[in-house]
């Protein structure tokens, strides 16, 4: 039997130099440069450059095939066989793929192609904000994300968002299935994940050293972090004004100066906060308490948010139907909307207008409702209706105000949703 490998591959493509075995394989790559997508979904219109692409999406979007392929094993189905066949080696532990320089092996042959580049030292994908160079496409994309905070998994429990599918996974598995799979030998005490950070705490251990300063931390993150006060590198931009800053953290809090969100509120009166240790001093200043977390239904004052979620349940004053509907309502997290929306007033309006608007200075929602009231347009005022609800219908009437009718139209047709709209308008 003659290996793929072993056959001569004559057919070069002009734009990148790879060689394929045939014309066919040729072909099918060279749309990755055209941008030529022949297979045209039915239903909704969008297109694609391969049939197996097409495939998987009917199946995922309009949920029909006539011809599904299912496992055996864990009942997963597929749009296509060749699928169905690589998914199995989940299952059986096949890795037919193996590095020629080590030890490792892969179950697919693209898997293998980018670890061959740790060897090469090959990183072909470049951040254009910071340089920073990764081995395949898809670690810069999660990398060029974490610069404008866009966190694309949504939890349809709780409407946090995060960077990555499998964290908004264990997000979902620890928090609200409550698990604490980690037990620390020292302690006892139980956690939800972090235990190699948990134990360093009892042996004070900081294996991280900085070598400009000599300053030790417990994680590399920390140190990471660290070291931008010396090399002065502000990874993190602010997709609205541009600035950029040191950490990530300090960009979202930057973030609702734009948008206004005070999402730490004073449950006795109502005042919000962009921070926790503004809450704290409010509760401590006005209210007299040090303990900033307060139970909405009975106001006792407790220590923290844990001690907080292990009350709420056992509440005497909760409602009755208050676990009905926890649900979310919108696909994307409230917060997001509100950043590209104020991404997207940033491109559209005059600075001016902005201004008087009282935009950077309340809350962005409150910036739409009036910008509609000014140019004599209805806004929806609907309290019955959830913030996250209210804000998207408002931003629905906002793209058919400022969208030319013709991209509408071809955007109707497609059946693009408004969160998809938004994100397209303010990338």
């Amino acid at each position: 039997m003659t290996l793929t490998k072993d056959k001569v591959r004559k057919f070069e493509c002009t734009s990148c130099l790879k060689r394929f075995i045939g014309s066919n394989d040729l072909k099918k790559h060279q749309r990755i440069h055209t941008d030529e997508r022949p297979y045209i979904c039915g239903e909704c219109k969008q297109a694609f450059r391969q049939a197996g692409s097409l495939k998987n999406h009917i199946v995922s979007k309009h949920g029909r095939l006539k011809e599904l392929f299912a496992c055996e094993q864990c009942n997963k189905t597929f749009a296509l066989k060749e699928r169905l066949r690589l998914h199995m080696r989940i299952h059986t532990g096949e890795r037919p793929y193996a590095c020629s320089l080590c030890d490792k092996r892969f179950a697919r042959g693209s898997q293998l192609n980018q670890h061959k580049r740790v060897h090469d030292h090959q990183k072909p994908y470049v951040c254009e904000v910071c340089n920073r160079a990764f081995t395949c496409r898809a670690n810069l994309k999660l990398h060029q994300n974490r610069h404008f905070d866009l966190k694309q998994w949504t939890c349809d429990i709780c409407g946090k968002s995060f960077l990555r599918q499998d964290a908004l996974k264990k997000h979902q598995r620890c928090f609200h299935s409550n698990i604490k799979a980690f037990r620390c030998p020292i302690c006892n005490r139980d956690f939800k994940g972090h235990l190699p950070q948990h134990l360093r705490t009892h042996t004070n251990t900081k294996p991280h050293g900085c070598a400009d300063c000599g300053t030790s931390f417990a994680q590399r993150s920390q140190l990471i972090v660290h070291q931008r006060i010396h090399s002065g590198e502000k990874p993190y931009r602010c997709k609205v004004c541009w600035k950029a800053f040191a950490h990530s953290t300090a960009l979202k809090l930057h973030i609702r100066c734009h948008t206004g969100e005070k999402p730490f509120r004073c449950v006795l009166c109502n005042t919000g906060f962009t921070q926790l240790p503004h809450l704290k001093k409010h509760m401590f200043c006005i209210h007299k308490s040090k303990k900033p977390y307060c139970c909405v239904w009975c106001k006792l004052f407790l220590d923290t948010k844990k001690d907080l979620d292990e009350h709420r349940p056992t509440c005497a004053k909760k409602p009755a139907d208050e676990d009905k509907d926890r649900t979310v309502d919108t696909p994307m997290s409230l917060s997001k909307m509100r950043f590209l929306l104020a991404i997207l007033l940033q491109k559209i309006s005059t600075p001016e207008r902005l201004q008087k608007l009282g935009f950077n200075k309340r809350l962005i929602d409150d910036v739409l409702i009036d910008s509609f009231e000014k140019s004599e347009r209805a806004p929806c005022l609907d309290q019955d209706v959830s913030p996250a609800v209210r804000l998207k219908k408002n931003i629905q009437i906002l793209l058919e105000w400022t969208v030319p009718e013709k991209f509408m139209k071809q955007f109707k047709t497609e059946q693009r949703s408004t969160e998809e709209l938004l994100e397209e308008l303010t990338s």
